[in-house]
């Protein structure tokens, strides 16, 4: 069945209970209709760690024992926040569900996360129990703030610790899930951290549900598709991509720990993949990998969320793989689709599908999504601008988040008639067309005017011997303008950085670029993978205090 049945389905089971649809029912309909189908696979790239499938029900069973540990070891309360601490894994699913269905609210945080910015953040969520492992602390432990914590692992616990095979010793096999109320708070994700210490993103039970009715009226819902996801397990888009596919059972591969651009290309061909889901990142980083080495062919659809791709690497990804075939004659090559959305928006605000056939780029979005959330360009005070006039994206609907948790000082300025700004400067034709200009706080103010880095970053990132490419704008001598720096990823050997700076100076766009700054190394990423631009920006500013020449090497 489609997922469009198999939501009809779970919303009849559930009708016949007298119970709604929500987060800590969903996983009990789901084994009923789904039974012990496998759906959920695990790959590592580390030889150690074998690939594990999980149906329904055996998710059912596991949740279940971790929810009675929660619920008859811990005494967890109402709206008690549990946070999530480990490597990458579906374990983060699992624990988000048990906690979920004992009556808490999850905290799942990325097993990356800097250890002084953690400590500030379980403060600030109010986190007294753990769940974790010894990997995450390198011989140290949890902060004294954590009252209690559960390791995955019996290695290196003090006095607040439990093995989790000793607490599971005698509990029963079912529990009775906490019943939900619309408003009631499920889950706190946190941001990437781009623009400083990452954010608590508040999503109550409606919003989670919210994303399974507009999810029937997106684009996965395809019969029998072979989905393989590689992003973080902690991210709220993977999140809603376990509940998405408890209700579609479509087969689906999770790529844990870490892995190269090589595995992910390597797994597309050996489990005949059909859709890959991951991050801007990742595809810069296959692309570079080199896309000829792999076959590639049962690929339909490559989907980039939460960032938007450069033009460069969709023209590239769609020439592999087929959306169409015809008595196993290519029709129509492989879709790139563009997903711009953020933990806040809860779906995608906008979406932009790119075929081989495509000739429309230049930063361009696509289009809203055909689902519950509204969107429109605004000025500074939320009114909606003329078309072709840059301002504010915003958004407003069911799936936007319900704020920060303790951190209300966040939410000034970017709320107003409860449409929230994304804090991407776009503009829209009179088509209903949208383009990217630039994040807010990387717009680059110069003394003749703002300069978009994304539109500049299109263009370097074009030329041959660029892997990646991060435009700046850096203040100097404590003037209100900045100047504008390119950093470039290369290895190419220094005598050609040269001929790279002539032939990205042959755009009429980056004559605007004074300075470049080539390093080998991948810059500085969040902890979704997004690009640390105000880390590079205060490391570039350094160099260029010492050294302000147009091109710099070997910046480290």
């Amino acid at each position: 069945m489609s997922y469009h049945d198999n939501l009809a389905t779970i919303k009849k089971l559930l009708f016949k209970r007298g119970e709604r649809l929500s987060v800590s029912s969903l996983l009990d309909v789901a084994s009923e209709l789904h039974g012990d189908k496998q759906i959920f696979f695990q790959l590592s790239e580390c030889g150690a760690t074998a690939s594990t499938a999980f149906s329904a029900k055996s998710l059912k069973r596991q949740v279940n024992l971790y929810s009675n540990i929660l619920k008859n070891k811990y005494q967890i309360k109402r709206y008690d926040r549990v946070g999530v601490l480990l490597s990458n894994s579906m374990e983060y699913h699992l624990w988000f569900m048990a906690i979920v269905r004992a009556g808490g609210i999850a905290v799942p945080m990325n097993g990356g996360f800097d250890k002084a910015e953690l400590n500030e953040y379980l403060v600030q969520t109010g986190v007294k129990l753990l769940v974790t492992e010894s990997s995450i602390w390198d011989q140290s432990y949890p902060p004294p703030q954590i009252a209690h914590y559960l390791s995955l692992d019996n290695h290196n616990l003090d006095e607040r610790g439990c093995f989790i095979e000793d607490a599971a010793k005698g509990q029963p096999e079912e529990f009775e899930c906490i019943p939900l109320s619309p408003d009631d708070v499920v889950l706190i994700v946190h941001t990437s951290g781009t623009t400083g210490i990452p954010k608590p993103v508040v999503h109550t039970d409606s919003t989670l549900v919210a994303v399974l009715l507009s999810n029937s009226k997106a684009i996965f819902t395809s019969k029998d598709e072979k989905m393989l996801l590689a992003m973080p397990c902690n991210h709220w888009i993977s999140h809603c991509a376990f509940i998405v596919t408890l209700v579609s059972s479509d087969t689906t591969w999770w790529l844990i720990q870490k892995y190269s651009a090589h595995y992910i290309l390597d797994s597309i061909d050996k489990y005949k993949i059909t859709c890959l889901i991951s991050f801007a990142g990742n595809y810069a980083r296959m692309y570079n990998q080199g896309l000829d080495n792999y076959h590639l062919d049962t690929i339909k659809m490559w989907v980039s969320v939460a960032d938007v791709s450069y033009e460069v690497h969709q023209r590239a990804f769609v020439q592999k793989g087929a959306l169409i075939r015809v008595l196993g004659r290519v029709v129509v090559k492989s879709l790139f689709i563009d997903l711009l959305g953020s933990s806040e928006t809860g779906v995608p605000a906008l979406m932009r599908s790119v075929s081989s056939f495509s000739n429309r780029f230049g930063r361009y979005l696509g289009r809203p999504v055909n689902n519950s959330l509204k969107v429109k360009v605004v000025n500074d005070f939320g009114i909606e601008v003329p078309v072709n006039q840059p301002g504010r994206l915003v958004v407003s609907g069911p799936t936007v988040f319900k704020g920060y948790w303790n951190n209300s000082e966040k939410m000034l300025g970017v709320f107003h008639d409860n449409w929230w700004w994304t804090g991407d400067i776009v503009y829209k034709d009179k088509r209903g067309r949208f383009y990217h200009l630039d994040r807010g706080v990387n717009l680059i103010q110069t003394s003749s005017g703002p300069i978009s880095s994304l539109v500049l970053e299109e263009q370097v990132i074009k030329v041959s011997g660029v892997l990646n490419a991060c435009v700046l704008g850096v203040r100097r001598d404590d003037t209100d303008s900045a100047t504008v720096a390119c950093v470039i990823q290369s290895n190419v050997c220094q005598e050609s950085y040269r001929t790279i700076v002539s032939a990205i100076k042959q755009c009429e766009l980056t004559k605007d670029i004074e300075h470049f700054v080539f390093t080998l190394n991948d810059f500085p990423r969040g902890l979704t993978g997004k690009i640390l631009k105000r880390k590079l920006n205060a490391d570039v500013s350094a160099l260029l205090q010492q050294h302000g020449d147009e091109i710099l090497h070997e910046f480290g």
